[in-house]
């Protein structure tokens, strides 16, 4: 009898193994292109100061038409020093915008930024895998890939892997996932998915979110610019200089996934939701929103085009993600918000190893 019941728990034991490393291999493990294993140095010399900084500039800037010289300097320091992590990094935001907002490109051969995005994305999750904001990124341009070469396979790991980031960080992961996501038909299951998900985000602006309440206008309109020393896993819901319009941003993608469900009324109030941020009336791309709470209901059958020519991309006529201001209507930054809002701030405080890397 006894070794029965020893029997039967080593089985236990063995099936409980069993499962942790399939779970390991096939929900929790991360494969980039990069095989070997690589360290990162915190090591800034003035060639990568001076991409890194270029690129910052150019970023919030908006200017799209930078991005040949900011991979140019980028690259140059790459060469210098592949392990700075900074600039690896950095290679792989600039070819996420690149792919992200290829509207306003159209040259064929601008898919290639999202290869180039996944191998950046990968080097630097891999010398940091602390970093799921990464992982997150690594997750949406494997799906973008797998979209583009009709990989089921990749799309699968894409996936895979940006549900382990909304495991580790969902107030972040849930949005980059779902606005991924927000590609897909609304007939879609995972459309479905991520439109929930963007529904839990929208929900973390307020503890009983009601668009059309007083208590959650004014706690969106009570979330102060976030403070640089602010460490905690919530402050991407705010503004921030990294972001200067994220709250304005979060309510016009969720605004515009509810258009594309056929929500078009419940739409119009998320998006009005933007209106009470500090920073909209500085913010570039408010006229945009405006013109999507007036053509809410005709915008339904226009938002679910899944190939929208060219003059139905224009940014009024389709979702945001897929249109030529994906990245910047987040991240550009206006000369109002550069005078009344980040003029005496100071960004070395954001750009330290706690901050930026999530590394004590």
């Amino acid at each position: 009898m006894k070794k029965f019941i020893l029997i039967s728990l080593i089985s236990v034991v063995l099936l409980a193994a069993t499962g942790w490393a399939v779970y390991q291999i096939f929900f929790n493990s991360v494969k980039t292109i990069t095989l070997s294993e690589k360290k990162y140095k915190w090591v800034e010399t003035s060639l990568s100061k001076s991409a890194n900084e270029y690129f910052w500039e150019q970023f919030h800037q908006g200017n799209y038409d930078s991005i040949p010289v900011i991979l140019e300097k980028l690259t140059a320091a790459y060469l210098d020093n592949p392990n700075d992590i900074r600039t690896v990094t950095h290679l792989g935001f600039t070819h996420m915008w690149a792919i992200s907002e290829h509207k306003n490109n159209s040259n064929p051969r601008a898919i290639e930024h999202a290869t180039l995005a996944q191998k950046y994305f990968g080097e630097s999750y891999q010398m940091n895998p602390r970093d799921t904001r990464v992982l997150s990124f690594l997750s949406s341009i494997k799906l973008a890939n797998g979209a583009i070469s009709k990989d089921n396979g990749l799309l699968k790991d894409g996936y895979l892997n940006g549900q382990k980031a909304i495991r580790e960080w969902k107030s972040f992961s849930a949005f980059s996932l779902g606005y991924t996501l927000s590609r897909l038909p609304h007939t879609d299951e995972k459309f479905q998915e991520a439109l929930q998900l963007m529904g839990d985000i929208a929900s973390s602006y307020a503890e009983d979110f009601d668009p059309k309440s007083s208590a959650t206008q004014q706690a969106i309109s009570g979330m102060e610019l976030l403070n640089n020393k602010d460490t905690s896993k919530d402050r991407v819901l705010k503004n921030s200089w990294v972001a200067p319009h994220n709250i304005e941003s979060v309510f016009m993608v969720y605004g515009d996934m509810l258009v594309k469900n056929g929500d078009w009324k419940d739409a119009i109030d998320v998006y009005k939701l933007a209106r009470f941020s500090e920073q909209y009336d500085s913010w570039d791309y408010k006229d945009v929103l405006e013109r999507r709470i007036i053509n809410a209901e005709a915008n339904v059958e226009l938002f679910r085009k899944e190939n929208p020519s060219s003059q139905e991309s224009e940014i009024g006529k389709t979702i945001l993600v897929q249109t030529g201001i994906s990245c910047r209507s987040c991240h550009q930054m206006s000369k109002t918000d550069k005078e009344r809002f980040f003029k005496d701030y100071d960004v070395s405080n954001l750009l330290t190893k706690e901050f930026y890397l999530l590394e004590p």
